[in-house]
């Protein structure tokens, strides 16, 4: 049987970084190659898989009713709607498995950056059947799992969780989910003992692996999200292996147009009522709120809107008014940081910062809280390809 050809793509769009073959056993067939793969190793491959760099993607967890993924799909872009920085319509989201209770992991990337990794692939001749986030691909058993790479650090922190930073950072990340009671109590570190992992108990892998060669074992371990959903799935795929029973299922499909006639018209009947209710529902709505824009879920931006109007006849706007004239003071003080964005909502107040370093960032944070009066907590932190560090910031009043 052929062989998996895993690829794994260089951060920053600067190409196919490196590639070797794995047997349907999970046993590396081949060293590690730099480069693009040659045509006849692409085309022999029983299945490509594509890791990502961890830096491009966001690993998220979305609490959504239903076990209907192509619905939980469409609703997730608004239940993570608040912890994102960018529009959701400008983001691509891509769902794990199911962890019980209506929780679901969710990758989430930049529509543009899937486009350019396209692409890219597309240049090399190369037609994944998965992408998936590099962090997904360390192995995992219980802590962390930190994979030094050159000047970066990937670390994987859980089945659906991890991240990728510069090496550099990382010492300020481990300081400031220190801060949140983040870290865990053990990590294992392959390769380096470099990496320093204050109040962690570390255990050195010093086995004499290349990276891709770890990230083979844990790719084959498991669990990974597939990016490749939703507008990205691989709908030619299935093109291809339905093409030859073409004729085969014509005379079925004439076969079943026939004996449906009757329930086709029932659900002729059953949709436009539900269209009907549909619309009453939506005219509700409208009449409730006239501001609303856009319309998803009636039901659910009905029970949000209520759950705000509550809040601001309750509590309120002395408490937003005191935050945030405290929090303008802070950064308006604050050097090398600028805000990008802002948004209030349920007593929170969340800042989309950019920094210079993960250093002023932390500044920050000790200088908002030092009055007393109100938290202050870095949702998320990533390095850009300027080397600025983008953030969520979330400020609220302690409460009395």
């Amino acid at each position: 049987m052929a062989d998996t050809l895993l690829i794994r793509l260089a951060p920053r769009l600067q190409g196919l970084r490196d590639w070797l073959l794995v047997d349907a056993d999970g046993q590396i067939k081949t060293p590690v190659q730099v480069g693009v793969p040659a045509g006849a190793v692409i085309s022999g491959a029983r299945r490509i898989v594509v890791l990502v760099p961890g830096e491009e993607v966001a690993l998220h967890e979305a609490r959504v009713p239903g076990h209907n993924r192509q619905r939980v799909l469409r609703v997730v872009p608004y239940a993570l709607e608040e912890e994102l920085a960018s529009d959701v319509e400008d983001l691509h989201f891509a769902l794990g498995r199911s962890l019980g209770g209506d929780r679901y992991p969710v990758a989430v990337v930049e529509r543009r950056q899937m486009d350019a990794w396209a692409e890219l692939l597309r240049e090399a001749g190369v037609s994944a059947h998965q992408w998936v986030p590099e962090t997904l691909a360390l192995p995992h058993a219980e802590g962390w799992d930190v994979l030094p790479d050159g000047e970066r650090v990937l670390v994987r922190s859980g089945d659906f969780s991890g991240f990728a930073c510069d090496a550099d950072n990382l010492p300020m990340m481990v300081s400031l989910l220190a801060g949140g009671d983040q870290l865990p109590e053990t990590a294992r570190v392959y390769g380096s003992s470099a990496v320093q992992l204050v109040g962690v108990d570390v255990a050195l892998d010093s086995s004499q692996l290349q990276p891709l060669d770890i990230l083979a074992r844990g790719w084959v371990q498991g669990p990974v999200i597939d990016l490749l959903q939703g507008a990205y799935s691989r709908r030619e795929e299935w093109g291809r292996l339905l093409r030859p029973w073409k004729a085969t299922a014509a005379l079925l499909l004439a076969g079943l147009l026939l004996a449906s006639v009757s329930a086709g018209l029932n659900y002729h009947r059953l949709t436009q009522q539900q269209a009907q209710l549909t619309g009453d529902i939506e005219a509700l709505y409208r009449k409730t709120f006239p501001n609303a824009r856009r319309i998803v879920n009636p039901r659910l931006q009905m029970e949000q809107q209520l759950k705000q109007l509550r809040h601001r006849a309750g509590a309120g706007s002395t408490d937003f008014m005191s935050m945030f004239a405290e929090t303008a003071d802070v950064v308006r003080a604050a050097q090398g940081i600028s805000v990008q964005g802002a948004s209030y909502r349920d007593g929170r107040l969340d800042l989309e910062l950019q920094a210079d370093n993960l250093q002023l960032l932390d500044s920050l944070k000790q200088a908002l809280v030092s009055s007393g009066r109100i938290n202050a907590e870095i949702q998320s932190a990533t390095t850009d390809s300027n080397q600025k560090v983008k953030s969520r910031m979330r400020i609220e009043v302690k409460e009395s």
